[in-house]
């Protein structure tokens, strides 16, 4: 059974027969392949054989009612991240309560109209296709990127460190030339190693604040001056290090932020260095910050490769684009980390084509706090 044909296979558990073949027709009428059962105990023995993309189920069965069949699903780690959509009777609230308590994704009231239930499953369905593309997107992350990262730095300095070794059993030295080369090369791999570590940790505390946003909870943002003498050093250190000098211009209206306490110099960073990875040498890079109105705006803006459509919609953690055709390095964590420090922030992320020119504008909106006089 191919990925595609278990997305849209729904699973349909109702013990009234008329009830059952009209919904189940009304489904196959929408395209969807629907497998019909009369109650929870034959929708748990068919599980294994469907494969279903959703499972639809009345509440009130004999044998294995909506509820245990719900149970019983969400106990099973195969099964779990199927969604669940529940039918009940319009008067039955407490089934709906009862229903989302034990992990049901959605509920329709019965009598449904048709119109309203393809939206559901429609909608459901969409969830969890995001949710596994998340996954593989983690797996991937997880088996192929983050071993990559590690392992190319760590083995430059293991191998410089095992020179050194050899040389010194040799009862040698190196001169102050290899010396220079070999420091650099070892402070290379160690950043390289450095910027692995702030970017999951930073990633990590995200995660932490977004936790508290979900329980309810707010999120402390502190005022940070946005000049530019302030963030010109960090820039640097990105510009310099990919020998692009020449080709960045900074012009930064001065304002307060109000951002959470950690990550809008290493956000900005990432933003930089995506604009001078994907642009040729020489071509411009164009970082601006204005007021505007209520919030601050810093865009970057490149005349590079660009994105597609498709690739700015995807914009998420650990997605590299085009890895397999443009050598890269990082974890691909860059874009993610913006739109996650502007969510928290109360801001916006964007990502813009520059049509009819090459290259995009990654645009950085914020809350200002205040305006400063120009410097």
């Amino acid at each position: 059974m191919t990925a595609n044909t278990r997305q849209s296979t729904i699973l349909l558990v109702e013990d009234d027969h008329l009830a059952r073949e009209v919904v189940a027709e009304n489904l196959r009428e929408a395209g969807y392949l629907v497998v019909a059962m009369p109650d929870g105990e034959a929708a748990l023995q068919a599980l294994p054989s469907v494969q279903p993309g959703l499972i639809l189920s009345d509440v009130r069965m004999p044998r294995c009612t909506g509820f245990e069949l719900l149970a019983r699903v969400r106990a099973m780690s195969d099964y779990r991240p199927i969604p669940f959509i529940i039918m009940s009777a319009r008067a039955d609230t407490s089934d709906i309560r009862r229903g989302m308590s034990l992990g049901a994704d959605d509920y329709v009231t019965k009598p449904c109209l048709t119109e309203d239930l393809l939206e559901t499953i429609k909608m459901r369905l969409a969830r969890s296709a995001m949710f596994n593309e998340a996954i593989r997107r983690q797996q991937n992350f997880l088996s192929r990127v983050l071993p990559h990262e590690l392992r190319t730095p760590l083995s430059g300095v293991i191998g410089y460190a095992d020179l050194m070794i050899e040389i010194g059993q040799a009862g040698e030295t190196l001169s102050p030339e290899d010396l220079i080369d070999y420091g650099t090369n070892l402070q290379r791999s160690g950043q390289r190693l450095l910027r692995v570590a702030e970017d999951l940790s930073l990633w990590s505390w995200f995660e932490v604040l977004f936790d508290r946003l979900r329980f309810g909870k707010p999120v402390e943002l502190t005022p940070i001056t946005v000049t530019k003498s302030e963030l010109e050093p960090w820039i640097d250190v990105i510009v310099e290090r990919v020998g692009r000098k020449r080709d960045v211009t900074l012009d930064l209206q001065p304002a307060t932020v109000n951002v959470p306490s950690d990550g809008l110099v290493r956000v900005i960073q990432h933003l930089v260095e995506n604009a001078l990875k994907f642009s040729l040498q020489t071509s411009p890079v164009q970082i601006t910050g204005v007021l505007q109105g209520a919030h601050y705006e810093i865009t970057f803006r490149d005349r590079g490769r660009g994105m597609s459509k498709e690739e700015i919609e995807g914009v998420g953690m650990l997605l590299q684009f085009r890895r397999e055709t443009h050598e890269q390095q990082g974890l691909g964590m860059g874009l993610a980390l913006a739109r996650n420090f502007a969510q928290l922030a109360g801001g916006e992320f964007s990502v813009i084509s520059n049509q009819p020119e090459q290259g995009i504008t990654a645009r950085l909106r914020l809350l200002a706090a205040e305006a400063l006089p120009a410097k």
